[in-house]
């Protein structure tokens, strides 16, 4: 995006010298409903506040506090880059996966919501103190790998991604999030795992499942700032869910549980391959808070 306009005309609110927390938030939130930004209002806070080191609480808190002008000259900046349609995760450098911290780059998709249903399942359905070894298909952050790894401290994982930025911020958030002494990050094509048959016990992706036919439905700022190879997917989007299918039926063991994140209208066709498969059964659909189908598990025959 271009420079953001510097001075007091990048964020139309009072004089530079006297500028209140409470002044910044309602002008920030102002020009960023004008921008089309979604959640304007927290969006200015949470920006506030990775500016002045608080947590929203203390924002509100300090409502009434005067902004110095190197306070308020980086919030403009910040602003005025949310207000193109930059992400504010990019923004940021992180984004909040299951309760905690994830840093996130221009080479790592941005971990949503929905995806912590990948997460829910597997704790559900494998025992807690037992010990097992998963495989990551496609880790991107790693959020999901550290994540598992973190709610279970019997479990070690393996993180499978091909691009060698995102693998380093995924390395990155397991050092980071105390979980790196369990887990291996390893550059490889989730289509071709390096792995021996029948290694793991659980195998989980979220990989690439957009169709290139669909890109007009995706968010313009998903399309700018986010990496078209961890969203698009060959073969009307289906091509890493097929390729998941096929290495997850070579290296789970008997048992393993296989957790497929894929498209709303995706889940008859990854549980046809499935079943043509098969190497699997209990195959069932998951959905996420808003009622669609958005996961997909099945066990190793």
């Amino acid at each position: 995006p271009s420079p953001p306009r510097r001075g007091a005309d990048a964020c139309h609110g009072p004089p530079r010298h006297d500028v209140r927390l409470k002044d910044y938030e309602r002008d920030a939130a102002r020009r960023l409903t004008e921008a089309g930004v979604d959640s304007p209002r927290l969006c200015a806070q949470l920006l506030a506040g990775h500016v002045l080191g608080m947590d929203r609480l203390h924002c509100v808190l300090a409502a009434e506090r005067k902004l110095t002008p190197a306070e308020l000259h980086d919030l403009e900046i910040l602003t005025a880059r949310r207000a193109t349609g930059e992400p504010l995760a990019h923004i940021l450098g992180a984004r909040e996966f299951f309760g905690r911290s994830f840093l996130v780059t221009l080479h790592t998709l941005i971990p949503r919501p929905e995806t912590e249903l990948l997460v829910e399942t597997a704790l559900e359905l494998l025992p807690a103190r037992h010990p097992l070894l998963f495989a990551d298909l496609g880790s991107g952050s790693g959020c999901i790998g550290v994540t598992l790894c973190l709610e279970r401290p019997q479990w070690r994982g393996l993180l499978l991604e091909l691009s060698a930025p995102a693998l380093d911020v995924a390395r990155e958030n397991a050092v980071r999030l105390g979980a790196a002494a369990r887990l291996k990050a390893l550059r490889a094509d989730m289509r071709a795992v390096p792995l021996r048959a029948a290694a793991c016990d659980l195998v989980v992706s979220n990989p690439p499942y957009i169709a290139e036919a669909e890109r007009g439905e995706v968010m313009d700022e998903v399309l700018r700032f986010e990496p078209h190879s961890a969203l698009f997917s060959p073969q009307n989007g289906l091509a890493h869910l097929r390729a998941a299918v096929s290495q997850a039926a070579r290296i789970l063991r008997s048992g393993g549980l296989l957790l497929l994140e894929h498209g709303a209208r995706q889940g008859p066709a990854v549980r046809e391959f499935l079943s043509s498969a098969s190497a699997f059964t209990g195959i069932a659909a998951r959905r996420d808070l808003a009622g669609l189908d958005r996961c997909t598990l099945a066990r190793k025959v």
